[in-house]
């Protein structure tokens, strides 16, 4: 992966991360997004869209102009620890390849 997608992903807070992988990249259905973000249908869809905007908004940044900002830790569920561990191992592999 390049520069940009480590800059779009650390750009998201880790349920914005783990909602993010799980749906564009995992390819997940709607309701096991829901379920792992432990959010209801409206707000899902309302977190996809903030994700992926800021998603992109990141990776389109020139490297300097990243914002850092830290990311948020909330503890669902077992699949919900999954994705959020393949989301950061995936960020993590960004940041030692540098």
């Amino acid at each position: 992966m390049g520069e940009a997608v480590y800059r779009g992903l650390a750009a998201l807070s880790l349920d914005a991360r783990a909602a993010f992988v799980a749906s564009a990249i995992e390819r997940f259905d709607p309701i096991d997004v829901e379920t792992i973000i432990d959010a209801a249908p409206a707000a899902t869809r309302h977190a996809l869209a903030e994700a992926r905007r800021r998603y992109l908004r990141a990776a389109a940044m020139d490297r300097n102009d990243n914002e850092d900002e830290a990311p948020t830790d909330e503890s669902t569920g077992e699949l919900a620890t999954r994705v959020r561990s393949v989301a950061m191992r995936a960020f993590s592999a960004g940041e030692l390849r540098r």
